[in-house]
């Protein structure tokens, strides 16, 4: 820059200036060394002497007339103010954040020490450099030599700043290098506090920034650094989470919350002081606790991360070892197996000492979404849905149910022992899919409960839960008979009932409800269609109680068979079969004759019967049970005294079939009526009846006259007869007349 003015006594008379001087400036011939491979920023700077100037101008105008050129010297006097430097230097910074100011000017501009370009007396000597950061105090700035970055001491480590706003960089710089910022503390020391651009207050422990959302006692925020926002978020001189083996406390209003350590990143508790001295802090623990608000304490979460190795302590005792896998303790048999699992030879360095009972607290199944393998390719990939463990049987299935192309990387290894443990029944409430089609279900009482339509999903409460995709394969072999002793509620109504022997039991009270044992018990909601198709009979051999009772009793053919004494229930066999109370209501409504078809044995001996028409029927071989069609049957077992009491005379209107050929006949007064044709079973009306098929002796043995006191009648006749002594009488009769094939009537003489 080169500058050429003439003060004029105008300026003079308006006061610009106080003298009159002819002078000219040239830019002084500063510069600035730049190590190589140094990133930064320069910045001019000068003092200036504002004046005014009478500034002449020559030039050559050029202008064309009459089609001619002409050339003409013009002479212009201008004035106007100037300014002239007296002063300059050059500042050199790692940031473009950063101004010079008249400090750095005296002092050669950042380079502290250096003459100032531009000539002038040498400035005193700047801050002495910096060899060692130990001892420093917080806040205290420094500045790298061969970098060019700035630094701010907290704690005990240095910073490092992304800029010098907000007053960040006040104060006087320290000259070092990055040897010696290297050579200092990873990070701060516990309890040491910075507040960044945001105002957000952070306060070290286990070296990572703990944001305070409040500094009330017993939280102590001090004098916090000002530091800038990357320095936090970057985590520059900063764990991302703390480091094990730091104890902390909060203060919830008034309540003090345990005393916790940091592992993981994540907070165990202790219950005691003995429990804290157990886990190896000492008996001095007390002096290292770091009070922190009681957000921050909450927000550190208290689920070490996966791959943690624990061991409880207590006493002197210690549990296994175990590893974090989805937030579950995963407990290991041998150190060959914590090997296995990928936690190296040096395994045991790593391992954490928690409480005993903090240790038997953890859950041992890990958290739904989690993937997990037998050590070492053992089994196969799994997933945990619903608190189960759903085995993938390609690696397509692992990806159809949603964890990506990069599953692998997430698979968690645990022993095949502890893989193998894991339950398989996905848990009640649990709403899955059918891989990749859209069908959905809720597994309620173990089973499958498929949903025909958004509407009913959202109807029964499973809208906002959790979807989990299982294979096709698994979704098909899942059941689809709710599990005995599941409480459900019908979709869109206040109506509840239990699930007992497959059968659905409505509760008509709350009162009945818990009187029957499920006031606690999980409440699983079905669509009105699928609580409208339940059943509501009690299935063959469910062992039942009365509500508010002692009595027992087992359903068999449908019918309450009460037992009289423990001796008779284990007799039966019912003693290991689970219990299930009913309402005084349903106990009294239950029917009291057993179904035909039931297949009976009498606990007190091998004797097998079949009920037929109501009455026992006796098979006397195997054979007999295998030709009756029985031996495919449920045997169900009866007490002896129940056994001996069934009546042996089988009920009148019952369809009967010989065993050992194609006959059929009628139960009528107590007496075999054969038919001799499907036209007579159909014209008799027993062709909408079942057929009960008995053994050719008991075929045999049935009377064939029609017992004294039979009414009688034939297809499509309204005459009605009584059978007295072999013979017919006209009689005169609306209910209880049997009808006998016409044939057969004319067969019995008259009276």
């Amino acid at each position: 820059m080169k500058v050429s003015g003439e003060v004029v006594e105008a300026a003079i008379n308006a006061g610009y200036v106080q003298h009159v001087a002819s002078t000219t400036s040239e830019s002084a011939g500063a510069t600035l060394v730049v190590k190589a491979g140094t990133t930064g920023w320069v910045q001019g700077f000068a003092l200036f002497l504002q004046t005014a100037a009478r500034i002449k101008i020559e030039r050559v105008d050029v202008a064309y007339f009459l089609g001619l050129y002409w050339c003409k010297r013009v002479e212009q006097t201008i004035i106007e103010g100037v300014r002239i430097p007296q002063v300059a230097a050059l500042c050199a910074w790692s940031s473009p954040q950063t101004k010079c100011n008249l400090s750095q000017l005296a002092n050669g501009g950042s380079r502290g020490g250096q003459p100032a370009w531009g000539g002038g007396n040498t400035p005193p000597p700047g801050p002495q450099p910096v060899t060692s950061v130990n001892g420093l105090a917080d806040g205290t700035l420094l500045t790298t030599t061969d970098t060019g970055r700035v630094y701010k001491m907290v704690g005990g480590a240095p910073i490092w700043q992304a800029t010098c706003d907000d007053g960040i960089c006040s104060g006087t710089s320290r000259p070092t290098t990055q040897a010696v910022i290297n050579a200092g503390p990873a990070t701060p020391r516990n309890a040491s506090t910075v507040i960044d651009q945001r105002g957000r207050i952070f306060l070290f422990v286990g070296g990572a920034p703990i944001w305070q959302d409040s500094c009330a006692a017993p939280v102590s925020c001090g004098s916090p650094v000002k530091v800038s926002n990357w320095s936090v978020d970057a985590r520059d001189h900063m764990n991302e989470v703390p480091a094990d083996g730091h104890l902390v406390q909060a203060k919830a209003g008034t309540v003090d919350l345990p005393v916790a350590v940091t592992i993981g990143g994540a907070l165990v508790t202790f219950a005691s002081p003995q429990e804290i001295i157990d886990a190896g802090y000492g008996t001095d623990w007390a002096g290292r606790v770091v009070a922190i608000s009681s957000a921050s304490y909450n927000h550190l979460g208290f689920i070490p991360p996966d791959g943690t190795l624990v061991q409880g302590t207590s006493g002197g005792t210690s549990t296994p070892v175990a590893a974090i896998v989805g937030g579950a303790r995963i407990n290991f048999a041998s150190p060959q197996e914590v090997i296995d699992a990928g936690h190296g030879t040096n395994w045991a360095s790593k391992v954490r000492a928690v409480p005993t009972r903090h240790f038997n607290l953890m859950p041992t199944v890990p958290s739904d979404g989690t993937l997990i393998q037998g050590s070492v390719g053992s089994t196969p990939v799994a997933a945990i849905i619903g608190t189960a463990r759903v085995n993938f049987a390609t690696p397509q299935e692992v990806i159809d149910a949603g964890f990506g192309t990069d599953w692998a990387s997430k698979v968690r290894a645990i022993p095949a022992r502890a893989f193998n443990d894991v339950p398989t029944q996905i848990i009640d409430g649990t709403r899955i899919k059918n891989g990749t089609s859209t069908s959905q279900a809720a597994v309620v009482g173990g089973a499958k409960v498929p949903f025909t339509s958004m509407e009913e999903l959202e109807g029964a409460g499973y809208g906002d839960r959790p979807l989990w995709t299982v294979p096709s394969r698994v979704w098909d072999a899942l059941p689809v008979k709710i599990a005995d002793g599941t409480r459900i509620r019908k979709a869109g109504s206040t109506s509840q009932a239990a699930i007992v022997g497959d059968a659905k039991v409505p509760f008509t009270s709350m009162e009945e409800l818990e009187g029957a044992g499920y006031g606690n018990a999980p409440l699983s909601v079905v669509p009105a269609r699928v609580w409208d198709a339940l059943s509501n009979d009690i299935k063959d051999g469910t062992r039942i109680q009365e509500a508010g009772a002692a009595s027992q009793a087992a359903i068999v053919g449908g019918a309450k068979v009460p037992f009289t004494s423990m001796e008779e229930l284990e007799g039966a066999g019912y003693a290991d079969k689970p219990l299930y109370l009913l309402p005084p209501r349903v106990w009294d409504a239950l029917s009291t004759r057993i179904a035909d078809g039931t297949r009976l044995k009498d606990a007190g001996s091998a004797s097998q019967a079949a009920v037929v028409g109501g009455a026992r029927v006796d098979f006397v071989s195997e054979q007999e049970v295998i030709d009756a069609g029985y031996n495919g049957k449920p045997m169900q077992v009866i007490p002896n005294r129940v056994w001996k009491a069934l009546p042996t005379r089988i009920a009148d209107g019952t369809r009967l079939k010989d065993a050992g050929s194609a006959s059929q006949a009628a139960v009528v007064g107590g007496a075999r009526v054969d038919f001799v044709s499907e036209q007579e079973v159909i014209d008799a009306g027993y062709n909408g009846k079942v057929m009960q098929v008995i053994p050719n002796r008991v075929w045999k043995a049935l009377p064939t006259q029609i017992a004294d006191g039979t009414y009688v009648k034939s297809p499509g006749s309204a005459s009605v007869w009584l059978i007295n002594g072999g013979r017919k009488t006209a009689a005169q009769q609306s209910s209880n007349v049997q009808v006998i094939p016409t044939r057969v009537l004319d067969a019995i003489p008259s009276s």
